[in-house]
């Protein structure tokens, strides 16, 4: 199965380099420039992992994040931050929970695939009941 990236970031040149890596990696990936449309592409449905910039004009990531989490249609999607390691640092740390990881620019095609396939695999544990939602326990077929 496909799964399909929705990438949201400023620079048209990272959203190429999403795009091409992915991609070539067989996923499906809608590149988006404008924080305010990467939002209403993640409400029409479909979009399995989000990509998404922390520095954008208009709107910045934590916004758009804070926005995707109250809306039902989206609040169940992973979202992986892009961002520069000094952002990372000086981050809030309520702000994490949440998100299912942070890749730092510039990145490496093996590093974007591990944050992207890690996401995945952590969202398909939660779908099938493996994670607990209150404590964040991992359950083996033991228990």
């Amino acid at each position: 199965m496909s799964h399909t990236i929705l990438a949201i970031d400023d620079s048209k040149k990272i959203l190429d380099i999403i795009k091409y890596f992915l991609e070539n990696e067989g996923y499906g990936v809608k590149a988006v420039g404008d924080p305010f449309e990467g939002i209403q592409v993640a409400q029409q449905g479909g979009i399995d992992l989000i990509l998404l910039d922390i520095m954008m004009p208009g709107m910045d990531g934590y916004t758009v994040f804070d926005n995707l989490k109250k809306d039902s249609r989206t609040r169940e999607v992973p979202v992986v931050m892009l961002t520069a390691k000094a952002i990372i640092l000086h981050t809030p740390k309520d702000f994490f929970y949440g998100l299912y990881g942070f890749l730092a620019k510039p990145f490496s095609k093996q590093q974007l695939l591990k944050v992207v396939s890690e996401a995945l695999r952590l969202t398909k544990i939660g779908e099938q009941g493996l994670i607990s939602p209150v404590d964040g326990d991992v359950k083996t077929g033991d228990d």
